[in-house]
């Protein structure tokens, strides 16, 4: 038996590398032997496996890349601070989607846009799925390379919402079935029957950490109620009807519904909320759907439902989309530029990808998707893919300003949520200081 373990793991290997060559088109002389990459990742699910293709690829290429795994704002000081001052720490960065405008703006990522074309069957483009491509662009240039897409979604209890009596009770009170809900009343409404503090059950929880974490959450309520933060004339319309509608429903997700403690919650925390079965719903982001049938640190293994987020009434429904890219410092040299988009070829190759799904990757090929093997794995992929069909990856504008946005918006939200302002203070102090930084 363990030697046809063993002779198993060789030719599962043999074949990865091999697949490698295949789409790096190159031979097997190792072209950048010695040659070791450095490259900073986002501390999500999928980051302890990208670890391991890191050191994977020197069988392929001869190049190492080791991967340093850093927190959401680490990453950011991080990266910036590399490319600004010119220091080359870093030759590969995971590339969150709304840095995207400034990172171009500022030139400190290559423009990959020569090398997909030249490289465009070898890659597969039009496996990649459209939407994928707002990880990385911005007038014209692609700065990244899409890596990881991500889908938010409404998560919530399926073994609760498919409970005869649950359904019962529900439908005496509300006067409609308990099923997903469709609108933002309906969210409110399963949010309130569901909200049981004496057992420890909470309908909604949502991020409130001061920050990206509850300037992000909040943007997916935003878009929601049909919300923006600039719109098509580039206005900043952060205090509009749509998106106050949207700040009082998210301050009532904390005064009503939420765990204790919620307001402090960051991604990782919101997450543990419902994995261990405080909270019933969320909107969440795909990368942690696989979590949650990891009896290590889930407590509700089969019991999660993963729908469309709902939308406030006379709202065309979007979805929100994404993930990260993986970008090339343009400081480093020609030579380690190449060996590094090799890397990027290899890492996102159909072969490794698939490999990456089953070690909580995330997917941005159709054909991953549709894989059938990994649909029998994970059957919530066709969700996902029906998300990313309708994803809107610019609901958080991915202007060069954005992080300065989202600096302002992490602290007025968080005010509201907190009730240091209304919410109609908190938005209109948002838009004041968000049309100063455009002169309007």
């Amino acid at each position: 038996m363990y030697l046809w373990r063993k002779l198993v793991i060789v030719v599962t290997i043999s074949t990865l590398v091999l697949g490698g060559f295949a789409v790096l088109g190159m031979s097997q002389e190792k072209p950048y032997k010695g040659i070791v990459l450095h490259m900073a990742c986002m501390a999500d699910q999928y980051a302890n496996y990208l670890k391991v293709l890191g050191q994977k690829f020197e069988q392929v290429t001869g190049a190492k890349v080791n991967v340093d795994i850093l927190g959401y704002t680490e990453l950011y000081q991080k990266i910036t601070q590399d490319y600004a001052t010119h220091t080359k720490q870093y030759d590969l960065a995971t590339t969150d989607i709304v840095w995207t405008g400034q990172f171009a703006k500022k030139g400190w990522t290559v423009d990959l846009k020569p090398l997909i074309l030249r490289d465009y069957e070898q890659i597969g483009v039009p496996d990649i799925l459209p939407v994928m491509w707002s990880e990385g662009s911005w007038n014209g240039k692609q700065i990244a390379f899409p890596l990881a897409g991500y889908a938010n979604s409404l998560i919530y209890r399926k073994d609760l919402f498919n409970n005869l009596q649950e359904k019962a009770a529900f439908k005496a009170k509300y006067g409609y079935e308990l099923r997903p809900p469709r609108t933002m009343k309906e969210l409110a409404d399963i949010a309130t029957f569901f909200t049981r503090p004496k057992q420890g059950l909470y309908g909604l929880v949502a991020n409130g950490a001061r920050g990206p974490a509850v300037a992000q959450d909040w943007m997916e309520y935003m878009r929601a109620f049909g919300g923006q933060i600039i719109d098509s004339n580039g206005k900043v319309v952060v205090d509009s009807p749509q998106c106050l509608a949207a700040l009082k429903f998210f301050v009532e997700i904390f005064d009503k519904w939420a765990p204790p403690g919620a307001i402090g919650y960051w991604w990782d925390d919101r997450e543990t909320a419902y994995r261990t079965g405080r909270a019933v719903m969320e909107f969440s982001w795909s990368i942690a759907r696989a979590g949650y049938e990891n009896p290590s640190i889930s407590r509700v293994v089969g019991k999660t439902g993963m729908a469309m987020t709902p939308s406030a009434p006379s709202v065309e429904p979007q979805f929100g989309f994404g993930g990260w890219g993986i970008a090339i410092n343009a400081d480093i040299s020609p030579k380690r530029q190449a060996a590094a988009w090799a890397f990027i070829k290899w890492v996102t190759s159909p072969a490794i990808q698939r490999e990456w799904m089953l070690h909580d990757g995330a997917p941005t090929r159709l054909s991953t998707l549709l894989d059938p093997e990994l649909n029998a794995k994970m059957p919530w992929l066709h969700t996902m893919l029906k998300l990313f069909i309708d994803g809107n990856g610019n609901y958080r504008p991915r202007v060069p300003e954005y992080s300065r946005i989202q600096d302002i918006l992490g602290l007025r939200i968080n005010q509201a949520i907190t009730h240091e302002l209304t919410p109609e203070e908190a938005l209109s102090k948002a838009a004041a200081e968000i049309k100063a930084i455009y002169g309007q």
